[in-house]
């Protein structure tokens, strides 16, 4: 688990200039991130470590999770708070005001229906340009050819092992 928190997890961003060998050398070396800085194994100078480093929070988190009983939940689903979506996806993370409004809009529109929408429905599919059709056709004839020339016992690299090649020369 240290490994992980030395290279950098959710909670803790990785020590910069040291990578997964030299992070499992000191994980193997010293057992846990405690001894590697009391050994001051690490040279902070050339590898300085993030201003905020809660590599101790970061493995009880791992250790105990704050995991609530799905029992003790009830769970309904309602209208979207689209005014709340907005405010957060758009005014806090800048996505488009638009496309937040037209998924809420899907979003409710699919809780009026009993069926759960197939997953093709959230993507665009792009039709394939001609240079991609004709690039996929001449692999498709390709293939077909190689197969053809495996059935009649030939291969498609010009190689063949003809008569009086196989025992050498």
């Amino acid at each position: 688990m240290d490994l992980c928190i030395l290279l950098g997890c959710d909670y803790c961003d990785p020590i910069k200039g040291i990578g997964p060998q030299t992070a499992l050398r000191l994980i193997r070396e010293h057992k846990s991130i405690d001894a590697i800085l009391e050994a001051k194994a690490i040279d902070t100078n050339k590898h300085p470590l993030p201003e905020r480093y809660p590599y101790a929070d970061a493995r009880e988190l791992f250790l105990n999770p704050n995991v609530t009983d799905p029992d003790s939940l009830e769970i309904k689903w309602g209208e979207p708070d689209v005014e709340g979506l907005v405010d957060f996806l758009v005014k806090e993370k800048g996505f488009s005001e638009e496309r937040v409004r037209a998924g809420a809009a899907r979003l409710s529109k699919g809780l009026k229906t009993k069926q759960q929408g197939r997953l093709e429905g959230f993507f665009k599919v792009l039709p394939k340009s001609e240079e991609e059709i004709a690039k996929q056709k001449r692999k498709a004839e390709a293939l077909a050819s190689e197969k053809k020339a495996a059935k009649k016992g030939k291969t498609t690299n010009g190689g063949g092992g003809g008569p009086g090649r196989k025992g050498g020369r």
